[in-house]
């Protein structure tokens, strides 16, 4: 992935500055079933120590989870029209997707941690997998 070249190429510093990335949220969907991931884009990040829970200094980025070669051309991707884009895709795909990733950006401010880096929808099956930190 190109996105993830240009991120692992920025320069390591004290994270700090406000322009500096630090987490990746990925959002891909084929037609009934897609994936959010949250990783970090530095190789650790200083946690608090905690007596309570085991704290980790880094999360998969999802070119480490999930296999793009083997994702279809003609799976991915909606097109500019409404028409064309409900072919490819179910209509709340990406809106489910949408939602579930920002409750997990949603648990990670408001508690200040977050138990799951991702997950797995079907919408097909009605799944959704998390993906554990």
């Amino acid at each position: 992935m190109n996105l993830w070249k240009v991120l692992k190429a920025i320069q390591e510093s004290d994270y700090t500055n406000h322009g500096t990335p630090i987490y990746w949220l990925d959002f891909g969907n084929s037609q009934s079933s897609g994936q959010v991931v949250l990783g970090t884009v530095p190789r650790k990040i200083k946690q608090p120590e905690s007596h309570l829970y085991e704290t980790v200094s880094s999360l998969k980025v999802v070119t480490r989870l999930v296999r793009y070669s083997k994702v279809k051309d003609n799976d991915s991707g909606p097109s500019c029209s409404l028409a064309e884009a409900l072919e490819k895709q179910d209509l709340f795909i990406n809106s489910t997707l949408a939602q579930l990733g920002c409750n997990l950006l949603w648990k990670m401010f408001r508690h200040g941690m977050i138990e799951h880096q991702g997950l797995y929808l079907n919408l097909a099956t009605m799944k959704v997998n998390p993906v554990s930190v």
